[in-house]
């Protein structure tokens, strides 16, 4: 599920996590996570047509959203998840117009819980803007990851041990924030920048706060925060051949240079109107 290279230790393994696009995304300073996935073989470039014009949606409320965005008067971001396109309009002067990925439009259910990734529709605005955006992982992202390799999710509590006696290593606990291992000689071993922890069968998630579930260069280099967790952000390695299609889950992908330039040229407040 994720472009990772697996480093092993006896039963055990981390994994660097890379984020494919990473969209419905969290950013570490946001309250809800909503992120996307790498996939395990990074797709061949999207055949891009360019739109002549937003397509009409076919449903009542994309309609309604559609409709909205050709009233409303000055700057606005409009973004069709059919055409997987983003215009950045000024007046009657298109500033922008370029290929998006989008939410992948997928259901995902685990231990009773579940999601649906996609890129919600309606309006919104440019809440902020960020430079240098750092992702956190959420729980799900965990819990896809647990679904895919059949491990067992564990939850880990700051000043709880968790036993996985092999002989060599004792146990798996926090020290100074950091989730790792424990071994017979009391040594504590912590591994920087990975995110994912597996060791016999399970899969440790540090707490929503730790520096282990932040990942810097995931969003790509900026990103604009249309609220609930969901961003326009650019990309990384490897998601760059993401751009046109529907990968995400629910953020609107751009081009690094292309969200470069959205970020310079639209200030906060100005609407999006997704449809």
């Amino acid at each position: 599920m994720l472009e990772t290279v697996n480093r092993t230790m006896r039963r055990g393994a981390i994994a660097p996590l890379t984020a494919f696009g990473l969209a419905a995304c969290f950013l570490a300073s946001s309250a809800q996570p909503r992120p996307a996935v790498v996939p395990a073989v990074v797709p061949t470039p999207a055949a891009v047509v360019k739109p002549a014009s937003p397509s009409v949606p076919r449903d009542t409320g994309g309609i309604k959203i559609f409709r909205a965005a050709n009233r409303a008067r000055g700057m606005k971001i409009l973004v069709s998840t059919e055409d997987r396109w983003l215009w950045l309009v000024r007046g009657r002067d298109t500033l922008m117009s370029v290929s998006v990925a989008v939410g992948m439009g997928e259901a995902f259910s685990y231990s009773g819980r579940h999601w649906f990734f996609d890129t919600p529709r309606g309006r919104r605005s440019v809440l902020s803007k960020v430079s240098d955006p750092v992702w956190t992982v959420p729980d799900w992202q965990y819990y896809e990851e647990a679904a895919g390799k059949g491990l067992e999710v564990v939850h880990v509590v700051p000043g709880k041990q968790y036993d996985i006696s092999d002989g060599y290593m004792k146990t798996v606990e926090m020290r100074d924030g950091k989730v790792g291992w424990v071994n017979m000689n009391d040594n504590f071993y912590a591994p920087d920048g990975e995110h994912f922890i597996e060791f016999a069968g399970k899969i440790f998630i540090p707490p929503a706060a730790s520096e282990q579930r932040k990942v810097h260069g995931a969003l790509g280099p900026f990103a604009l925060n249309m609220g609930d967790g969901y961003l326009l952000h650019g990309t990384n390695e490897f998601d760059e051949n993401s751009i046109g299609r529907a990968v995400s889950h629910g953020c609107v992908r751009l081009d690094n240079d292309e969200v470069s330039r959205l970020y310079s040229l639209v200030p906060s407040g100005t609407p999006v109107y997704i449809f």
